[in-house]
């Protein structure tokens, strides 16, 4: 008698953390739903790192290779998203360091490129919204995202983090490898050297 699959026992169905623990043990079908669920919030958060859409990319690839090799060491208890993003922020700075850019990292380089899909920054106008408005709110993105390279990278790295993938204080600690104090810290040093950066290019309301 053939076997019939329990809803909601599939791998679309499994947590994250099941999906890498399979993984580690030999079931490839798990990285193919991990990459679904993942591979465009991975690449939102790789290219506001990294200023080139390609460089990106072969960072996301390498983030996903990484993981898979790497899947039977993940940690119990852990949580799958913030190890990948510490996979992913690790060969960011890898790419930095080779190619001695680390200090015009951080959107400089992507605001003359379309913005990758589900990110939040150049949106197109909403409902009800001028050409004026519009043209404000982005003028306002690209100004932040200028002001935002120019602080220091343990500050850059905290604020991304936390303000536009949205992730707790211990998340990004962890990330970081680093107490949650400094985290705390180096994100009020760094909203403060933002809004210094903001007024100094003139910069209404920073």
């Amino acid at each position: 008698m053939a076997s019939t699959s329990r809803p909601g026992s599939g791998p679309a169905w499994r947590s994250d953390e099941d999906l890498v623990r399979a993984l580690g043990a030999g079931d490839t079908d798990s990285l193919g739903v991990l990459v679904a669920r993942w591979e465009q919030p991975l690449f939102r958060f790789v290219f506001r790192m990294l200023p080139e859409r390609e460089e990106a990319r072969d960072v996301c690839q390498e983030t996903f290779l990484r993981v898979l090799k790497r899947a039977n060491r993940f940690r119990v208890g852990g949580k799958f998203s913030t190890w990948m993003y510490q996979i992913a922020l690790n060969l960011c700075r890898d790419h930095a360091r080779r190619r001695r850019r680390w200090g015009g990292l951080v959107l400089e380089g992507a605001l003359d490129e379309t913005p990758p899909e589900g990110s939040r920054g150049l949106q197109p106008r909403a409902d009800g919204e001028g050409a004026d408005e519009t043209l404000a709110r982005d003028q306002a993105r690209n100004a932040v995202s200028r002001a935002l390279a120019r602080i220091p990278t343990e500050q850059r790295e905290v604020l991304v983090l936390k303000e536009f993938e949205g992730l707790k204080f211990r998340e990004i600690a962890e990330i970081l490898g680093c107490p949650e104090s400094t985290v705390k810290s180096r994100m009020y040093y760094g909203l403060r050297g933002l809004r210094t950066e903001l007024v100094r290019d003139g910069v209404e309301g920073s």
